[in-house]
């Protein structure tokens, strides 16, 4: 802290002081979080007299001697993954219990098969998992298993995947994996960061201070709705509408639009200069359009690409007419070009501005429009699923939207790895749009099929896979150890596997919960009523959920609003 401190007083500048501020801000808010539990382990190990601690951040003392070793170096490693059979030169694990700088209690596990007098491992790690929930999720890395371990530190190049049924950790180890990949390729990930996306606001604003706890502020992180900048959904699709716009037909109906509004009729560039009229011949500029759209395609980025080069195709016939008298540089000729608004008008012609938002809008609102970009893909039933009136968007047109900004407008931001979470509930299309921001399809998709509540419900990865950039290289790992459900509520839904995703492995249930599931028949109409009652007599000793299915959700809203037990 006092050497943050001091660095945030060293600027030289306001604007130089302003980002040292802020800085300093930050690193000071993650040493906050890590104070609730800096150190968390300790090994010894064979032949070596210095036992290693470890934790959450790297600690030195006045000589800059080591004295903690960050959990993401590779000398923790054995804290996570030594075992009797496989010691890895460790003689003794020590794991630490504390709250902020208090120490509580302290687990010792011997390597050699031992037993030791203390509290067991597993006595740490189900106190952690029966600990109440915060209204923002903690991190793991004191209690982190090793099949865990073993999916944080995947190489990160090859995509993948990560299937784990509830309580097994998916979403935990997804965020620890973030932290340990810009730690370890720290050089390289820097620079375009890590993207971690999850299914909504709400879930992102719970897991939203696990990396900074763990002292990370250059992970991204977003809600699927939120991955094209401006756009708030607030409409809602009928199933049968998202399902639709949830198709991969889409993508050509969205290209069609794109392609019809681009249409453009060339006409040739002719401006009078020192008494000649130099002109770019309507035959060059078609010539020149072909060639943009063919290197670098239709995106905004393009289209000024294609305007520089009229310019330059301009600049260098005027040289060639006038020789020796020429006496305007490239910068005066293209002023004299843009006057009046000249230049700008022939390359409208040419290429037309395109808003990728009003493409998308022209689609649902001008039923002719979507006929003739629909033609081939959809049928009219299908056209008329998709017509509305007015503005506003909703969750299936974002990815629509993306597929229109990727060949109109501005794509979006890619990144060195792409960290997906609950990825089974994301529809084709948002697959698609979640490929884009994959850098040569760096990715980590974490979820389970057999939880699918998405317009798309998939049977397996195997169905999920092809949306995907390199998705038939992925590696499909799976978490079995259900560390927060009770073996209470896992017994009860297990046999639903058999129907839902009867490929996947069943889950092991880690723990005990105490209480066994009830089950109350009631009549059809007073269905909500009685879920409401017991809701509200359940709600006394935490948080409760109403699940509803689909047809019943509007009667559930309108039906709690008025409730009043």
């Amino acid at each position: 802290r006092d050497v943050v401190g001091r660095a945030a007083e060293a600027a030289d500048g306001e604007v130089a002081q302003a980002a040292l501020d802020a800085w300093a801000a930050k690193r000071i808010a993650t040493f906050e979080d890590a104070e609730r539990g800096l150190l968390f382990g300790r090994l010894d190990f064979e032949a070596v007299e210095r036992a290693l601690y470890v934790g959450r951040r790297w600690v030195h003392d006045d000589e800059g001697e080591q004295v903690v070793v960050n959990w993401q170096a590779p000398a923790a490693r054995p804290f996570y993954t030594a075992t009797p059979q496989d010691p890895q030169r460790v003689t003794l694990r020590r794991r630490f219990r504390a709250q902020g700088r208090k120490l509580l209690d302290i687990a010792d596990e011997a390597l050699d098969g031992s037993t030791l007098d203390g509290a067991s491992v597993g006595d740490f790690l189900l106190e952690e998992l029966d600990r109440s929930r915060d209204t923002h999720m903690r991190d793991i890395v004191a209690t982190i298993q090793a099949d865990q371990y073993r999916l944080i530190t995947h190489a990160p190049e090859q995509p993948l995947v990560i299937q784990g049924g509830p309580g097994t950790g998916k979403t935990a180890v997804g965020l620890h994996r973030a932290s340990w990949l810009l730690y370890t390729h720290r050089e390289r990930l820097a620079r375009s960061r890590v993207l971690v996306v999850g299914p909504n606001r709400t879930f992102m604003e719970y897991v939203s201070h696990v990396l900074p706890a763990l002292g990370e502020d250059s992970v991204e992180q977003l809600a699927v709705a939120d991955l094209v900048e401006g756009v708030t959904p607030t409409l809602r699709d009928s199933p049968e509408t998202a399902r639709l716009k949830a198709d991969t037909r889409m993508a050509g109906v969205v290209a069609r639009a794109v392609e019809l509004r681009l249409a453009g009729e060339p006409e040739e560039l002719n401006v009078k200069l020192e008494g000649e009229y130099i002109r770019v011949r309507v035959r060059d500029v078609e010539r020149l359009l072909a060639e943009i759209r063919e290197e670098h395609g239709t995106t905004s980025a393009a289209r000024e690409r294609f305007r520089m080069s009229l310019v330059r195709s301009f600049y260098s016939e005027y040289g060639r007419v006038l020789g020796g008298a020429a006496i305007r540089d490239g910068e005066e000729v293209e002023k004299a070009l843009r006057t009046g608004g000249y230049l700008n008008k022939v390359v409208d012609r040419a290429w037309p501005a395109v808003t990728p938002e009003k493409v998308v809008r022209a689609l649902w609102t001008t039923p002719a429009f979507l006929a003739e970009a629909a033609a081939d893909a959809l049928s009219e039933d299908e056209q008329r699923l998709l017509a509305r009136r007015g503005a506003g968007w909703s969750d299936a047109d974002v990815a629509l939207l993306d597929e229109a900004h990727a060949l109109a407008g501005v794509p979006g931001r890619t990144y060195d790895h792409v960290i997906v979470d609950e990825a089974q509930d994301l529809s084709p299309m948002q697959l698609r749009m979640i490929g884009r921001r994959a850098r040569d399809g760096a990715l980590t998709i974490l979820g389970d099929v057999a939880q699918g509540t998405g317009a798309v419900t998939y049977a397996s990865w195997d169905e999920v896979l092809p949306y995907l950039p390199r998705g038939d290289e992925a590696t499909v790992e799976e978490l079995r150890h259900a560390y927060r459900v009770p073996r209470e509520i896992m017994r009860l839904a297990l046999p639903l596997l058999d129907t839902i995703a009867p490929d996947i492995e069943r889950p092991l249930a880690y723990r005990v919960g105490g209480l066994e599931p009830v089950l109350r028949r009631v009549g059809e109409d007073a269905l909500l009523r009685e879920a409401y009652r017991e809701a509200a007599r359940l709600a006394r000793d935490g948080l409760v959920a109403l699940i509803v299915p689909e047809e019943l959700i509007e009667p559930a809203l309108a039906h709690g609003s008025s409730y009043d037990g």
